[in-house]
């Protein structure tokens, strides 16, 4: 069994976001909480979510959204024995890392994140989706830090930032690139036998 743990960014994707549709979707998900979701302190953001992937026993898929692809991927190379845990990490519209920094918004501190999420590797198969016209990160930059972390992204179009303010709510789509939860259907012994009845002649 696959558990999915849903990583919103700043904001904390309310009700009405697609990450809170999908949430209601599966049976075995957690959500990742944060102290303050307007204050994206990447340091307390990567310790929450080491603590829900420790705690998870089973095999895990990431889907994060904006900064919580930043802390997703952060998360994986601070903790890289976690990454034998994670089948499949989702990054959808991933956040402009120089618009962060160790105070959370770059605005509000000395330097950005840019040169350090450059310098990251994805460590597990990962999935990229992006906008062409996400007002938040610009096509070219997009593909620059897909390209550093070894990553052809996915060009959903003209999407924006994949947010509520871009039409995502429900977001079915999004079924296309994780690791369903439906299990095969299985035969049961009973069922077997009488298929040897029916053709053993």
């Amino acid at each position: 069994m696959v558990h999915t743990v849903i990583v919103p960014g700043v904001g904390g994707s309310d009700k009405t976001h697609w990450q809170s549709w999908l949430e209601n979707q599966l049976q075995h998900r957690t959500r990742v909480q944060q102290q303050n979701w307007n204050k994206p302190i990447l340091k307390q953001w990567v310790k929450e979510l080491i603590k829900v992937l420790e705690a998870t026993d089973d095999q895990i898929q990431i889907v994060a959204h904006s900064f919580g692809c930043l802390t997703s991927l952060a998360a994986l190379n601070e903790a890289p024995e976690l990454a034998q845990k994670v089948k499949k990490l989702i990054l959808v519209a991933p956040a402009n890392p120089k618009r962060f920094g160790a105070n959370g918004f770059a605005t509000d501190s000395i330097g950005d994140y840019q040169s350090y999420f450059y310098g990251l590797k994805a460590p597990v198969p990962t999935t990229m989706l992006i906008s062409e016209d996400d007002p938040w990160f610009a096509f070219d930059e997009v593909n620059a830090l897909a390209a550093a972390w070894k990553i052809k992204p996915i060009n959903l179009g003209k999407v924006g930032h994949i947010n509520v303010a871009s039409g995502f709510g429900p977001f079915p789509e999004i079924f296309n690139y994780i690791i369903s939860e439906k299990k095969h259907a299985v035969i049961n012994k009973p069922d077997i036998k009488k298929l040897f009845f029916k053709f053993a002649f």
